[in-house]
């Protein structure tokens, strides 16, 4: 299979676009999993913690 430069471009392109869109998933995850991290950390923390929960 043969490739003309132009082809490899596009690829490229289409490649690198698509991890952009990953790398900005990501951080969104982090985000939203920080966010409910701190919230159950704050609602547990008014019953005395995880272990004042168990």
């Amino acid at each position: 299979i043969t490739l003309s430069g132009y082809k490899i471009e596009i690829i490229t392109n289409e490649t690198a676009r698509a991890l952009d869109l990953l790398a900005d998933q990501a951080t969104q995850m982090r985000t939203a999993i920080l966010q409910h991290r701190m919230v159950l950390d704050y609602l547990l923390a008014e019953e005395g913690g995880v272990c004042g929960k168990l």
